[in-house]
């Protein structure tokens, strides 16, 4: 596909507008990201992004854990390569843990 050559080496990350993980995500994760990570935020059905969005919905609908956000996505050798990282993250969240290793693992995926 034109898209995945076009964008080979390229990081994503994905979440939505769930309140109380939107703002968490906003103020604590997103401000530790690499600048080259490439944000894409579902607003409702409302993909925002600098990405071409009709790539990015169908990259979305066709993950197997669609509902489990935040998500990570990567572009590498022309296939593109998702996880999950709901479960930590809402660990994270949940029990007021320190978000070193969540974002430890964020990394690593985008190695």
């Amino acid at each position: 596909m034109k898209f995945l050559k076009e964008n080979e080496g390229k990081n994503f990350f994905c979440y939505n507008n769930r309140k109380k993980s939107k703002e968490y995500i906003e103020e604590s994760i997103l401000t530790n990201l690499n600048k080259e990570v490439v944000i894409v935020y579902l607003n409702g059905r409302d993909i925002e992004s600098e990405y071409n969005k009709e790539f990015i919905s169908e990259a979305l609908y066709g993950l197997k854990h669609y509902t489990k956000f935040p998500h990570l996505m990567k572009i590498r050798n022309g296939q593109l390569i998702d996880k999950s990282i709901n479960n930590p993250f809402f660990g994270i969240l949940n029990m007021n843990k320190p978000k070193a290793e969540l974002l430890g693992e964020i990394n690593h995926f985008f190695q």
